[in-house]
């Protein structure tokens, strides 16, 4: 018996909402520990980016994960019947609108309890209220998403390959990290006023490097097959998506092996940069210096990435094909 819609999201909710708290307590908890466990109102900013950017991560899919559950007929849609989506409902669940009113928003919210508590007050009221309000958009994009699915027409692909894909999740990630280590700039260890050419900032920026390309790998092991199949029935990409991988003997070595060489590579390359910028007296914020000293792991991350998402893109084309063919045995419905 296939179920009806309010019976599906509450299944799908409880899995949801743990996910949104392990996730936001985990970046709000690197943020807050990278700013020596403690947060001021100068942190508005940083912390309302981070949280919006989460957002923005669990809603950018929903259109084409309701389109892969709407055409496999994956759930009774009836409750939608006569439900149209008006213009402004519209644009104001567009992706973007939504995450930048919901980081204005949030900043308000995070201002007003700096006012009224201390700063350890905020951090728990803070853990506690972000994923539920997360969430609570994320229901109401979620039901703007599933109008627009029945009235979708897309006269083009809208991502004609799988790098520019890439390449625009690896910037939001990158965003994402840079506003989470923004407060070792205040740090002894990381500090640029000594130099950057030391055995304490060498070592201390590597690891920094690793920690967070351990948490970028973290976070690509979630599957993209539903979510490219849904983009096929939405004609968003074609089947000239990702006809092949980048650098093949790349992906031909075992994952340990890649790992070393990377982390062989990113101390070399941290090394050279360092010295290169003690060499000519530059000043860089401290932000435009990790990016440069993780170069090498973004590339990795855009490698390793490739190779995922590129398995689920042909996952999801073997779906759509063994989905016609059984649409077409109509007695199975």
């Amino acid at each position: 018996m296939i179920p009806d819609y309010l019976k599906f999201i509450r299944v799908q909710d409880k899995k949801i909402l743990p996910f949104l708290f392990v996730v936001v307590f985990t970046m709000i908890g690197f943020y807050w520990k990278n700013n020596d466990y403690k947060f001021n109102l100068s942190d508005v900013y940083y912390l309302s980016g981070i949280v919006s950017i989460l957002l923005f991560n669990s809603v950018y899919e929903l259109k084409a994960f309701w389109a892969y559950k709407c055409v496999t007929k994956a759930m009774d849609f009836t409750f939608f019947t006569g439900k149209k989506l008006g213009r402004k409902e519209k644009w104001f669940s567009h992706p973007f609108i939504a995450s930048t009113f919901f980081a204005a928003f949030f900043g308000l919210i995070i201002q007003s309890c700096f006012l009224l508590y201390p700063s350890m007050y905020v951090l728990i009221s803070l853990l506690a209220i972000s994923p539920i309000f997360i969430y609570a958009v994320f229901r109401v994009l979620r039901t703007s998403y599933i109008k627009q699915v029945a009235t979708a027409a897309v006269e083009k692909v809208k991502y004609k390959h799988l790098y520019h894909y890439i390449v625009a999740y690896v910037i939001l990630g990158l965003a994402l990290n840079l506003l989470t280590i923004s407060p070792l700039k205040h740090d002894a260890d990381f500090s640029l006023q000594v130099g950057v050419f030391s055995a304490e900032a060498v070592v201390a920026m590597f690891i920094l490097c690793c920690i967070v390309l351990i948490m970028n790998l973290l976070f690509n092991r979630l599957s993209k097959r539903y979510i490219f199949l849904g983009r096929l029935f939405l004609k968003e990409i074609d089947f000239y998506f990702s006809v092949s991988l980048p650098w093949p003997a790349f992906y031909a070595k075992p994952f340990w092996w890649r790992m070393i060489l990377l982390l062989f590579i990113e101390f070399v390359w941290i090394i050279l940069a360092s010295m290169l910028l003690a060499w000519s007296g530059w000043q860089l914020w401290f932000e435009i210096y990790f990016l440069i000293c993780f170069l090498p792991c973004i590339g990795f991350n855009y490698l390793h990435i490739y190779a995922l998402w590129h398995r689920d893109f042909m996952m999801a084309c073997d779906m759509y094909f063994r989905w016609g063919t059984i649409d077409k045995q109509t007695h199975l419905w």
